[in-house]
């Protein structure tokens, strides 16, 4: 107890000095630096022409001197531009400031120059060089004023362009949340249907497919806040998915999973698979006594990841269009692609008809092992 009693007083002087440096001894010293700076630049020519080290000493003291009254151009940028960003009434205060701010500079730059004598030309001496120092004040008071304007202005670009940066990005996920949304309804609506047609033949079956569900649309909560997820939580969903075909189908419909091990955690929208194979089913193998087969593949090359749904089943109309015949689950699929992927166009997703019969459906999405 007797030591941390020593040594709060030690901890609160360190963060009182830390706050001073950064609000005022920092600041001062980067002023005085970059004035500095800009007094050597001014003296280059007299040094190069090799004029007494005075004249040195004059051109570093007259940049001091508006080190000196920077503080107080800051804190009226400070207060005013923020509150008022019409750019004729900024001018025209600042124009109407510049007259104090160089006259006040002449007298300080004087005043500080008396401290060497050797200085012929002070303002406060020699009367014929005040309109000099005012002009000449007034001139750099301009400059800097455009500066610190500049920076301002590029400061809120920069600002600007990360707050449009923040809002695509929310819009993108407004998007793919809103087709998500308009996805999953779509599913469940067609899933109950399908458990509602069970409860009175076989109950226990019902349950089961109840379970499932319940466990599909945990899972979908669970990354509705990420665009992406692994390959391997994807198939996870699908599983879930697949048994309420299983036991609605039975022996009817097989499907198998063809999945690469190194694809496992590359990335992919959830959901995604889900309204494939639906589609899969509805259109190409329920309406079949028979039933038949879907195959789902899934491939690590050339930098992407390539899927691919096969079935066995009616295959494609002759007429059939994906922009104009596709059913809510490809269209709503070949939207959310689109947005995650504008760079792939028409790669994304291809359909079409399997040379033995049925159809495939392939995705192609660029590697990613990172979360979104």
């Amino acid at each position: 107890m007797r030591q941390r009693i020593q040594r709060v007083p030690s901890v609160q002087a360190e963060d009182a000095w830390h706050r001073v440096w950064r609000a005022w001894l920092r600041p001062a010293i980067l002023i005085f630096l970059i004035w500095t700076a800009v007094g050597v630049f001014l003296s280059l020519p007299d040094m190069l022409k090799g004029l007494p080290w005075h004249h040195f000493t004059a051109k570093l003291i007259d940049s001091w001197a508006w080190a000196l009254l920077t503080p107080a151009l800051l804190l009226i940028d400070k207060k005013v531009v923020p509150k008022d960003q019409n750019i004729f009434r900024l001018s025209l205060l600042f124009l109407l400031l510049s007259v104090p701010f160089s006259l006040v500079h002449t007298y300080l730059a004087g005043y500080l120059l008396l401290f060497v004598p050797q200085v012929w030309w002070n303002p406060l001496t020699n009367g014929e060089f005040a309109v000099y120092y005012f002009l000449g004040g007034w001139q750099t008071y301009c400059a800097a004023v455009g500066i610190f304007q500049s920076f301002r202005y590029y400061s809120r670009y920069l600002t600007g362009q990360l707050e449009l940066g923040r809002v695509e990005k929310s819009l993108l996920e407004w998007r793919l949340n809103a087709l998500r949304l308009h996805l999953e309804p779509h599913f469940l609506f067609n899933t109950l249907n399908a458990i509602s047609s069970e409860v009175g033949a076989d109950p226990v079956l019902a349950r089961n497919m109840i379970g499932d569900l319940a466990a599909l649309l945990r899972g979908s909560l669970d990354c509705k806040d990420r665009s992406e997820i692994p390959l391997a939580q994807e198939l996870t969903l699908l599983e879930h998915y697949i048994s309420i075909q299983r036991f609605r189908f039975g022996d009817r419909i097989q499907i198998e999973l063809d999945i690469e091990p190194e694809a496992l955690t590359a990335m992919v929208p959830s959901m995604l698979l889900q309204p494939l194979v639906e589609n899969a089913i509805r259109h190409g193998l329920e309406g079949r006594l028979s039933g038949g087969a879907i195959d789902i593949l899934a491939r690590r090359t050339a930098g992407q990841l390539q899927i691919r749904v096969l079935d066995d089943g009616v295959g494609l109309p002759a007429n059939w269009r994906k922009e104009s015949s596709a059913g809510l689950g490809i269209r709503v699929t070949g939207e959310r692609l689109a947005v995650l992927y504008p760079d792939l166009g028409e790669q994304a997703l291809t359909i079409q008809p399997r040379p033995g019969g049925g159809t495939e459906v392939a995705i192609c999405i660029p590697l990613s092992e990172k979360w979104r």
